[in-house]
């Protein structure tokens, strides 16, 4: 069995690693703001799991550890309230928005409860309620981002990469139940708080499932943002700005006259719609959170399409088009 415990704890740790590895990586070739804060909330798992693994197998460092932790909990509080400004901070920057008042409210009250619910007397109950507030915060946040999606039927097309988000969304707002569940069966039923006995189960189950499933997605998505990131060598593609400051207003009929006269793609028509409102590569890049690289592949199809070299010249085809081609 403890070899069983050993192995698990060794793959989250690994799992967790390369998660935190793609997320700095993507940081800092993509300049994903939100990516910044994964590989926060990652290092912090680490920490976090490294220290529940010394609690299974290190007797003393368990006693002295849930002894603490019944009367100043400094670690714990420490990783619960980063781990959670890391959550809401990834989270607002996948939607592109700031913090809202009420953001900031939720972080400043879940600090308050996990900094005075250890003042209350030791028992079963005050476990339990420090642990609360957490899995109160991350149905907040999930419900807020799902509702949003909801209500903004468009958001989906400006920030493709919430199609799939939505799927951590609904997880999290799923495993916040599953994790109170648990808490309370565990808490109440098998930890052990006598005055002179302390016992805790440090290791939450579905709290662990859940973040793997963090992992497992932005070790996913993150890594398909790293393949084909080396640029395309395509010469016309590198030519100064046309105009960025200027655009082309797209009206319907004649953007699907064009479109169908080309014979763009899908994924090609959300790029021509981005370069006639004057947005770099770079910009449409961001935008889409696909690889720069595939960005200027797709340019580079438009352009062979459409029999040009330069923007500037997509953009006088896109405006002289005739009405009745």
């Amino acid at each position: 069995m403890d070899i069983i415990i050993f192995l698990y704890n060794v793959a989250l740790l690994l799992l967790y690693g390369v998660a935190m590895f793609y997320s700095f990586i993507v940081f800092r070739l993509k300049k994903y703001p939100f990516c910044l804060y994964l590989t926060i909330l990652f290092l912090f798992y680490i920490f976090d799991n490294t220290v529940i693994y010394m609690t299974e197998f290190l007797h003393d460092f368990s006693v002295e550890y849930d002894a603490s932790f019944m009367t100043v909990p400094a670690f714990k509080t420490v990783i619960v309230i980063v781990t959670s400004y890391c959550l809401l901070r990834a989270n607002n920057l996948i939607f592109r928005k700031s913090l809202s008042t009420t953001d900031h409210a939720v972080i400043i009250l879940l600090s308050l409860w996990d900094l005075f619910v250890p003042l209350l007397p030791d028992s079963a109950l005050m476990v339990w309620l420090y642990y609360l507030p957490y899995q109160l915060f991350t149905l907040y946040l999930s419900t807020v981002g799902l509702l949003t999606i909801k209500k903004d039927k468009k958001i989906t097309e400006e920030i493709p990469f919430l199609k799939h988000y939505k799927k951590i969304l609904l997880c999290t707002l799923l495993f916040s139940f599953f994790i109170v569940i648990e808490d309370t069966i565990v808490i109440f039923n098998f930890d052990v708080y006598k005055t002179l006995t302390v016992r805790i189960n440090n290791r939450s189950i579905t709290e662990d499932i859940l973040s793997i499933i963090y992992a497992v997605f932005f070790i996913y998505h993150l890594s398909k943002e790293l393949q084909g990131y080396t640029p395309v060598q395509a010469p016309a593609l590198e030519e100064p700005p046309y105009n960025t400051e200027t655009t082309i207003p797209m009206e319907h009929g004649h953007f699907y006259q064009f479109i169908k006269t080309y014979n763009l793609t899908t994924r090609e028509q959300d790029i021509l719609k981005y370069l006639l409102d004057g947005k770099s590569t770079q910009e449409i890049s961001d935008i889409l959170y696909i690889s720069l690289g595939t960005v200027k592949t797709h340019v580079h199809n438009i352009y062979q399409k459409t029999n040009v070299t330069k923007k500037g010249q997509l953009m006088e085809l896109y405006k002289d088009l005739p009405e009745d081609k």
